[in-house]
């Protein structure tokens, strides 16, 4: 392995870690921050939390990797100012881009409060729309210090924005329930928040930028070149088709934002009512991205060696790595997806304070594993240069959960929407399934879902065994949070003692998954 590709997985690493740190803070913090709002206080939040998502998606994911590509593709071949240019270019696109973005929810914060039935999230809505106006610093900053193998700009921004993010809205929610401020502008205090983290991500990069010698230089006097409309033509196209993962989930959060509420009302329930029942269904996307976050943290880490052997035609190498990313991603998936959905209850109650919707969250649950292998498969198939058609399917699907929600929300409540996210992601994985198989062949045999099934179904009896003890006061937060800890322990010490052992993975694929060697240390070598 060259130089460039042994930076270019350490870097992947260190962006990795940075990555997992942010999405579990992202997390985590809803919890208490759920516990101090109530119901109707997260239902707020949560209706415009997804604006602030897709942007992060941008900001991280689909713009800094396009232009990194660009830059790193050119910068062997073109001068020093030529790559300023494209610089240039990538910059005034995306302040469009940025602009584009912020008139339109400046503007139209009214019109889409009203499509939501909630005309009071307008001022929210806008105060959302000003972390746009920073899309081109955040995305070319990181991609230029990306392209150029260093990491550690990007990965400390990032942790830093979510840091004072998850920080202004928990202060912030804290002192405004103490003066008892309406719900509505606790809300404006969380999204505060995102603007907050935003402009400390700038600063950071900006302070880096200054340390190398370098400044953020946008408007020079040039002319495009015909050559220019491809470099727009990738940070479109391509740019947002490699961020399309990334925003799955919150683009289905938006969808549910759209109408789950007002469907509700129409539904003929009652306003307020509605609210705590989005609060209560919303309890769900927290526990849905720590189980995706645990799953594909492991399985994506060998993601980098597969783009690696890619480029260097070593077409075994790929397809050993890929069949290796969708194993652990299947099977972390799926432990964390049927862990949830036995848990559920004592662990809404440990969570929550209450076990309301408890159905339905373990509903929503199961997509833990269906967005496990998506993203696993999303990355693997990225890693060989193929973006779009996970891209289209998933906006395809968006369509689906849009139509799934207006049919079954009136007949099911939020069980409807639950229902819909689980199918319109069971579209998704079917195509990019489809799509591996046609790259690299069939990956798992029917013997690994087997072996897999066997530990699962362990796992749920010995759980199912806890969660049956005749213990009083079962209702009890600090009794379902023993309760739930305990289950988990039991649960994931059987499902490994015996899935481990039957074999699902080499020892030389052992060796390669992260903590895989600790595992086998405990549960044993596998047979």
């Amino acid at each position: 392995m060259d130089r460039s590709s042994k930076e270019m997985m350490k870097g992947a690493a260190i962006l990795t870690l940075a990555a997992i740190f942010s999405k579990i803070l992202s997390a985590m913090y809803r919890v208490p921050f759920q516990n101090i709002v109530g119901d109707t206080g997260f239902y707020i939040y949560q209706q415009v939390y997804p604006l602030y998502g897709i942007l992060l998606a941008l900001c991280t994911y689909a713009f800094p990797v396009m232009v990194s590509k660009i830059v790193a593709e050119r910068k062997q071949v073109e001068s020093k100012e030529e790559i300023e240019r494209i610089l240039q270019i990538s910059s005034i696109y995306l302040t469009i881009v940025g602009l584009v973005w912020f008139l339109f929810l400046k503007l139209g914060a009214g019109a889409v409060a009203d499509w939501m039935g909630d005309p009071l999230l307008a001022p929210l809505i806008e105060l959302m729309a000003y972390p746009f106006l920073l899309l081109p610093v955040l995305s070319v900053s990181k991609g230029w210090f990306q392209a150029n193998y260093n990491m550690i700009p990007s990965a400390f921004s990032q942790s830093a924005e979510q840091v004072v993010r998850v920080l202004v809205i928990i202060i912030a929610s804290i002192v405004l329930m103490s003066m008892e401020a309406s719900l509505y502008d606790v809300g404006k205090g969380a999204v505060m928040g995102s603007l907050a983290g935003s402009i400390t991500g700038v600063i950071i990069l900006l302070l880096f930028l200054r340390k190398q010698g370098l400044s953020f230089r946008m408007l020079r006097s040039f002319s495009f070149k015909k050559g220019d409309w491809t470099i727009l033509r990738q940070l479109t196209v391509t740019g947002t088709a490699m961020g399309m993962g990334s925003m799955m989930l919150v683009l289905y959060q938006l969808m549910d934002s759209l109408n789950v509420y007002s469907l509700l009302v129409t539904g003929g329930t009652n306003g307020d009512a509605a609210k705590i029942l989005k609060g209560i269904y919303d309890r769900g996307q927290p526990l849905v991205q720590m189980g995706v976050v645990v799953a594909t943290s492991l399985s994506l880490a060998v993601v980098p060696i597969i783009a690696s052997a890619f480029e260097d035609k070593k077409s075994d190498i790929v397809k050993q790595q890929a069949r290796l990313a969708v194993k652990a991603g299947v099977l972390f998936g799926a432990a964390a997806a049927v862990g949830l959905i036995n848990i559920m209850e004592p662990l809404n109650i440990m969570l929550f304070q209450d076990s309301a919707g408890s159905g339905v969250l373990a509903v929503f649950a199961a997509a833990v594993l269906l967005a496990s292998v998506i993203l696993t498969i999303n990355a693997v198939l990225q890693g060989m240069g193929d973006y779009h058609l996970a891209a289209w399917s998933i906006v395809a699907s968006l369509f689906i959960k849009y139509g799934l929600n207006l049919l079954l929300i009136p007949h099911l409540q939020t069980m409807g929407a639950a229902i819909a996210t689980v199918i319109a992601l069971l579209f998704v994985m079917v195509m990019v399934i489809w799509k591996l198989r046609q790259r690299v062949g069939f990956l798992l045999s029917r013997i690994f879902y087997l072996r897999l099934l066997s530990g699962l179904a362990g796992m749920t009896i010995v759980v199912q065994a806890f969660l049956h003890l005749p213990i009083i006061a079962v209702d009890s937060r600090l009794v379902s949070s023993v309760l739930t800890l305990t289950a988990v322990m039991a649960g994931a010490w059987v499902f490994f003692k015996i899935s481990w052992r039957k074999g699902l993975f080499s020892p030389a694929e052992v060796r390669q998954i992260p903590l895989g060697k600790k595992i086998e240390r405990i549960f044993g070598e596998m047979t």
